[in-house]
C-alpha cells in the first residue's frame, strides 16, 4: 500500500456452476440462529474489555504502601555523595539515609529498586518502584505522566570565597581573578558572567576539583564558581572559606512519582517539611558533605 492512495476493495468470491455465477452458499450450525456467532463475540469483547478496565486500576500508591508496610525507591548507585554502594555491598548516601528517613515519617521500610539513570522512570512505569529519590533533576517533558515533590536540595553553581573578602554578589566579581572546573557548569556560568560584567573577570581554568581551594589560600584568584555539592565538600571544615548564597543557577534535586500516585507524593512532601523543619536535611548534608566552619 502507498501512503495517499486509498487501499484497494478486495474482489468478492463467487462461485461458478455450469457458467453461471452463484453465491456463496451460507453456513449453519444446527438448531442454533444463524447470528449467535455475532453475539457470542461481542460478549467475549466485553468481558475482554471488563478485565483490561479492572487490570488498569492500580492500587493507590499511598494505600499500597501502607498496606505492605515497604516504600519501594528507585535509586541509581553511581552519584556518591548522594548515593552509591559501599564495601559490604549497602546502599549508602545522602539520597539512601532521606529515603529511610521519609520511611519511617510513614512508619514502613524502604526497599531499594537499583537501575540506571536513564531506566529511573521505567522503573515507576512498570511499577517496579513507588518512588524515584536519586539526586534527580525534574524533567519538564515528563510532567505528564510523572509529578514531583517539592526540592529537598539545590545543587546549583554558587560563589566560593576567602573568609575576609568583601565580595558579596556577582556583581562584586567585575575585575577580579575568578577560578572555575574546567568544562562544567560552574565554567558556563562564568563565561556568561563574562559578558555582562565590567570590567571583565579575569578567568581561571583548573582541573581538580579537591584542591582548587588553595587557589584562594594562595591569592592566585579572589573567587571560586562550582557547584554547591562540590563546593560543601572543598569547604568542609575550612574556616577560612565562605560559600555565598543564593545560588547563582538552581539544579534543584526532586522525588518523582507517577502522577496518578500524587497522594503518595503529597504525604512525601508533607514528610519532607517536616524533616527539614527539624534539622534532619542539615544533618544529612553534614554527614554526607560536611559543614564549612563558617558558613
Amino acid at each position: 500500500m502507498i501512503w495517499g492512495q486509498a487501499r484497494a476493495t478486495a474482489p468478492k468470491i463467487r462461485y461458478h456452476i455450469h457458467g453461471e455465477a452463484k453465491r456463496p452458499p451460507r453456513l449453519y450450525v444446527t438448531g442454533h440462529h444463524p447470528g449467535w456467532p455475532r453475539a457470542f463475540l461481542v460478549g467475549v469483547l466485553v468481558l475482554v474489555l471488563a478485565g483490561t478496565a479492572a487490570c488498569s486500576r492500580r492500587t493507590p500508591a499511598l494505600s499500597r504502601v501502607q498496606a505492605s508496610g515497604t516504600l519501594r525507591v528507585a535509586i541509581d548507585p553511581s552519584f556518591p555523595p548522594f548515593e552509591s554502594v559501599d564495601s559490604s555491598g549497602h546502599i549508602v548516601g545522602y539520597d539512601a539515609d532521606l529515603a529511610k528517613a521519609l520511611a519511617r515519617r510513614l512508619a514502613v521500610d524502604v526497599h531499594f529498586v537499583t537501575t540506571g539513570y536513564d531506566a529511573l522512570y521505567d522503573a515507576l512505569t512498570a511499577g517496579r518502584a513507588d518512588v524515584v529519590i536519586s539526586a534527580l533533576y525534574p524533567d519538564q517533558s515528563r510532567t505528564a505522566g510523572f509529578a514531583f515533590s517539592d526540592p529537598y536540595f539545590n545543587a546549583g553553581e554558587i560563589i566560593l570565597v576567602d573568609a575576609g573578602s568583601s565580595i558579596a554578589t556577582p556583581d562584586d566579581l567585575a575585575g577580579k581573578s575568578v577560578a572555575c572546573i574546567f568544562g562544567t557548569a560552574g565554567h558556563m556560568e562564568l563565561l556568561q558572567l563574562v559578558e555582562v560584567i565590567r570590567p571583565v573577570p579575569a578567568v581561571i581554568t583548573v582541573d581538580d576539583p579537591v584542591t582548587i581551594t588553595a587557589l584562594l589560600h594562595s591569592g592566585t584568584a579572589d573567587a571560586i564558581i562550582t557547584d554547591h555539592v562540590s563546593a560543601l565538600i572543598a569547604t568542609a571544615g575550612d574556616p577560612d572559606v565562605r560559600i555565598l548564597m543564593p545560588p547563582l543557577t538552581d539544579e534543584p534535586y526532586v522525588i518523582a512519582a507517577r502522577r496518578e500516585d500524587a497522594k503518595l507524593l503529597r504525604a512525601l512532601d508533607d514528610a519532607l517539611s517536616e524533616l527539614a523543619a527539624g534539622g534532619t536535611l542539615d544533618e544529612l548534608r553534614n554527614r554526607w558533605m560536611g559543614e564549612p566552619a563558617d558558613r
